[in-house]
């Protein structure tokens, strides 16, 4: 974003060098990109501050939002430009231009106004140095105005020329398969369904939110116009352009979230100049807006804003940066404020968005800082991290191999907790998992691809839930930490698939000390809870529950003590469960640390051999051991 400081002190007054300005703005957040360089034609002159645009606040791609943070980090008065409405005669028959919106789903708003007896013809100075020092070339009065007006509010707009239209019309529409525009710059850009288009008896004149075609392009000739700014789906938009490869300065506006409101605010002020610069008259024409937006409101409170940044700030102090931010107060209690968020600020989710508002104003450099006043712990890991390696440890002992997946998965209508995305890369990626099965069974297809006769795979991650689609409260959505495993032998029956299904979770279980556990329903029971869900090919276990019902270890061991390790080998039949095995190998002696199965081998259909290290502390019988298969 590019800010000629003499276009920014139009609304903000400061005796600041440009050095000084660069520098509050990065305390903002808004860094230089490039070094200050300076503008100069005819006697115009003006430095230019080439700001890193990083966050997601759609203001900043504007003169008038940057300098509202400006303003409000230097404790000025903002003077924003007269926003009085203009007066514009109603809607004639000769004045008309019809607005037809087919494609809802892509269009939020599109305002439009009709001005005739225009004179146009090159903008004055002050307009053609402000939109050079920019960087965008001079056209003429009217085309500079609605960049004018887009660098300076944040919302793009267009002019057409009417008398250029074969019917005085607009219909937005999807485009049509091989449809092509002549943009502006004379370059033909073949379309498809994806993107959306401005049309006029049904020939496309503009490709939607992206670039204007050269058919009704606005000349010294045109004496009549309509003029509109649209409010479009931001994902369309982002995902068209980059898939034409068209990247300009309405592509990066409607990148960012726009409020609809922005298009009415862009409309009066371009109104306002049109008819100052080009003369002629302004008519009422369709504001489309079938779903009107309200503003979203927030509780902020003062306990939080303490929590977060460790300090406090007086009370005033804090109303006066929301004021100058634009934040409108709803309620007023000792506890906090109930506010109004401002339209231009599409960012605001959450309460700490506005917390880092207020921090940003006071500067974050304000915040104090000071030595920990106590010894760090000495173990920093969170206890479910350590947790979630010993299931590895134990799962791969038992001869699984462990995997990660994507946890997108495709959309799914009847799945009505799935945690949709606003913004996915494909319909095939469109929403999250909501059972580790979604995406670790489909592994299993891989591996018979490349003739594995044995497949036994587990997973250690998260699924995602909500109990409103679409909601924007973090409240409604939960992200839970699973296990699971998923089993597969060629020429095995679902129900030989079942008994490998039932070994692994005892061996899994007896490893973790978890014994009063049963299954109903094809749920696991720990303790009479429900713990996970069981399958014939795999098992999906709640990692929480698991590590709550962990059993704990009876004896600590000191640094005299030394563990031992012995293997065993049993021959046992088909028939009989690992899980028991294991039971009674623990059961034999309290010097028995933990057990794993470290091999098996099938002699016959009648018998198989195990193998199994025993970890022990002090002595143990071996031969009672060995005598238990």
């Amino acid at each position: 974003m590019k800010i000629p400081i003499e276009w920014l002190k139009e609304y903000v007054q400061t005796d600041k060098s440009p050095k000084e300005i660069a520098d509050s703005f990065t305390a903002l957040g808004l860094l230089l990109d490039k070094p200050i360089y300076e503008y100069k034609n005819d006697g115009y002159e003006t430095s230019v501050l080439d700001l890193e645009h990083r966050m997601d606040r759609s203001d900043w791609l504007s003169i008038i939002g940057c300098a509202r943070d400006f303003a409000a980090f230097e404790n000025s008065e903002l003077k924003l430009p007269s926003q009085t409405r203009t007066e514009c005669r109603k809607q004639g028959n000769d004045t008309k231009v019809e607005i037809k919106v087919e494609c809802p789903d892509l269009v939020n708003r599109f305002y439009t106004r009709v001005f005739t007896d225009l004179k146009v013809g090159p903008s004055p100075i002050w307009l053609k140095n402000r939109l050079e020092a920019y960087g965008i070339p001079s056209i003429n009065n009217v085309v500079d105005i609605t960049n004018y007006v887009m660098v300076e509010t944040g919302q793009p707009m267009h002019a057409q020329d009417i008398d250029k239209m074969e019917k005085p019309e607009i219909i937005i529409r999807r485009a049509r398969q091989g449809e092509s525009v002549v943009t502006l710059l004379g370059e033909t850009v073949k379309l498809d369904e994806s993107a959306f288009v401005l049309t006029q008896n049904d020939k496309p004149t503009v490709i939607g939110g992206i670039v204007g075609g050269a058919g009704t392009g606005v000349d010294e000739a045109t004496t009549k116009i309509v003029l509109d700014a649209g409010n479009y789906n931001q994902t369309n938009i982002r995902k068209t352009s980059r898939k034409l490869k068209i990247q300009n300065e309405t592509v990066l506006r409607y990148d960012k979230y726009l409020h609809p409101e922005l298009a009415k605010i862009a409309i009066e002020r371009a109104s306002q100049l049109i008819l100052e610069l080009a003369g002629g008259t302004c008519f009422d024409n369709e504001d489309w807006y079938e779903n009107p937006l309200g503003y979203k409101q927030l509780d902020f409170t003062y306990s939080r804003l303490e929590k977060v940044s460790g300090m406090l700030i007086h009370l005033d102090k804090i109303d006066s940066i929301l004021s100058k931010l634009g934040y409108k107060v709803i309620e007023k209690t000792n506890e906090g404020l109930k506010l109004e968020i401002p339209y231009y600020r599409t960012d605001i989710e959450v309460e700490d968005d506005i917390i880092a508002d207020v921090l940003r104003i006071n500067n974050y450099a304000n915040i104090p800082t000071a030595i920990v006043p106590f010894t760090p712990p000495s173990e920093i890991t969170p206890a479910i991290y350590i947790f979630e390696e010993k299931l590895r440890d134990i799962l791969v002992n038992l001869g699984l191999h462990g995997f990660i997946t994507d946890p997108l998965v495709k959309t799914d209508d009847r799945k009505d907790s799935q945690v949709l995305l606003e913004n996915a890369l494909s319909s095939e990626k469109g929403a999250m998992r909501t059972s580790l099965f979604e995406t670790l069974e489909p592994v299993i297809l891989e591996y018979k691809k490349h003739k594995q006769d044995s497949v036994k795979l587990y997973e250690l991650g998260r699924v995602y839930n909500t109990s409103s689609v679409g909601s924007r409260n973090y409240s409604d959505y939960s992200e839970i930490r699973k296990v699971c495993g998923v089993f597969w032998e060629k020429d095995k029956t679902p129900y030989e698939i079942s008994k490998i299904t039932k070994e692994i979770l005892s061996g899994l279980l007896f490893n973790l000390g978890i014994t009063s556990y049963s299954v109903e329903n094809k749920n696991l029971l720990i303790n009479g809870n429900e713990a996970g869900v069981i399958k014939y090919n795999g098992f999906e276990l709640n990692t929480e529950s698991l590590i709550a019902n962990q059993a704990l270890p009876t004896r600590i061991l000191t640094s005299y003590d030394s563990e031992s390790e012995k293997d065993f080998t049993f021959n046992i039949p088909v028939s009989k469960e690992f899980g028991e095995i294991l039971e009674q190998i623990k059961n034999s002696s309290n010097s028995i640390n933990r057990v794993e199965i470290i091999g098996e081998y099938r002699k016959s259909n009648e018998e198989k051999a195990i193998t199994v290290r025993v970890y022990y502390t002090g002595e143990i019988d071996s031969k009672e051991i060995q005598n238990i298969g």
